[in-house]
This record gives structure tokens, sequence and C-alpha cells, in this order.
């Protein structure tokens, strides 16, 4: 009869303790989560501030009189490109929020590839004035139903990944192709390749890649945003694989006609 109320007891000290441990994980996971939010939102105000450093300087240089014509002309230039690189960061960010909730949609019409990869490296080149671009397409439209501002917002990001992890000086080469039923783009830099290990986490929100001197920031969404959109399309965006070292890197989609 003395044993019962015992056993009873240990029970309860067992149930308490099963309570202490969840709660504790609990707290745990929400101090890693706040930890996240936290990193995120610095990136995410880096992210922002990055483009609107140069669009507020560059302003400011436009706007004062009695400016040559080249000051304007390249200030002008500068303050559109990133114009373009900050809404498609806002893009980036609208469109990963669709994606989580299921929402995200595209509104397709038909549209040329050759033209949006020229417009998309003529909105970068600014951005990038010690890189050089190449473009290999056709002479003749590309023509698909596709969604053309969500393909201009997934090439950025490409683009914009290729200038951020090759070296000044280098070449960005952008090829344009078709094959029976298919268009295809690649975006071709000359930085050092991606380590095997790092390709599962290349499309995955929020993860980053290193870059050769670990200091690259980002919001991790460009490739996640670009594949999504590929995707979307009932296309394919794919790293390519170098069996030679340091041959740069090359991501590469394509997308049905």
């Amino acid at each position: 009869m003395h044993g019962q109320p015992e056993h009873s007891q240990d029970e309860a000290i067992e149930a308490l303790q099963r309570q202490v441990d969840e709660l504790t994980a609990a707290n745990l996971h929400l101090q890693e989560q706040l930890a996240r939010k936290d990193q995120f939102t610095a990136m995410i105000a880096h992210e922002l501030r990055s483009p609107l450093t140069p669009i507020i300087n560059y302003a400011q240089i436009v706007a004062r009189p009695n400016q040559r014509r080249e000051t304007i002309e390249r200030g002008t230039n500068i303050i559109m490109s990133q114009a373009w690189r900050l809404s498609r960061l806002v893009s980036d960010l609208l469109d990963a929020s669709r994606l989580s909730s299921g929402q995200f949609t595209l509104s397709c019409s038909p549209c040329d590839a050759v033209k949006l990869v020229k417009e998309a490296v003529e909105q970068l080149r600014p951005v990038a004035p010690y890189h050089q671009f190449a473009i290999e397409m056709p002479e003749t439209p590309m023509i698909g139903m596709w969604d053309y501002g969500r393909l201009q917002q997934a090439l950025g990001n490409l683009l914009d990944n290729a200038i951020k992890y090759s070296p000044e000086e280098t070449t960005i080469l952008v090829q344009v192709w078709q094959t029976p039923g298919k268009a295809h783009v690649s975006v071709h830099n000359e930085g050092e390749g991606i380590p095997f290990a790092d390709i599962d986490q290349l499309f995955r929100p929020y993860s980053r890649l290193q870059g050769t001197s670990g200091t690259q920031k980002g919001s991790g969404l460009g490739l996640y945003i670009a594949k999504s959109i590929v995707v979307a399309h009932g296309g394919e965006l794919h790293l390519e694989r170098s069996t030679e070292e340091k041959q740069g890197t090359t991501f590469s989609f394509d997308l049905p006609i």
C-alpha cells in the first residue's frame, strides 16, 4: 500500500521532467529562430543599402549644375541599373513569401528570349564597369510563351551572381541557343568553381555562396528564386559541372517553346 503513492510520485516527477525538457527545447528553438531573423534582417538591410548608396550618390552628382553630358549619361545609367537591382531584390523577397504560401503565379505571353537577354545584360553593364560582357545568340527572335518580367528577374539574378563571384577584368559570357522545342540560356563567369560539397546548398532559400574571399554578402534568395521561376515555366536550371579546375562557373536553364 505504501508503494503506490511512491510510484505515482515518480510518474508525476517524470511527467514534469518531460514538460521541462519540452519547454527547454521549445525555448532553444525560439532563440534560434530569433537569431536567424536578426541575421536575415541585417542581411536584407545590407542588400537594400548596396544599390541605394550609388543611387543617392549619382543622383546628387547629376543634380549639380553645369555637369558634362558624359557625366550625366553615366550617372543616369548607374541610377537606372541599381534601381533595377533594387527592384529585383524586392521581387525576390515578395516571391519567397508567395512560394512559401503557394501563391506564386506567372503571367505568360509571347516574348523574345534574344531581346530579354540583351536587355538584362544592358541593365547590368553600368553596375560592373570592370567586367566584360560577351553575348552569343542568334540574330533572329526566339519566341516563347513566357512571363517576360519573371524571366528578367531570374536572368538578372544569375548575372548578379556571376558579377559577384568573379574577379574584375574578367568576362561574363551569356549564350542563347535553340533546340527542338526548347530555348536555352547559360551564364558563365571566370571565378573559382563551386565545390561539389556546396552544390546541394545552391538552390535553397537563404543559403549563400561564400565566394573566394569569404566576405560576399547576399540575401541567399537569388538562385532559389531564379530556379523557382524557371521550374514554374516547365524548364530546368542547373549548374554545369566542369571536369577541369578553375574553369569558372556556368549556370544554364532551358524553357519550353
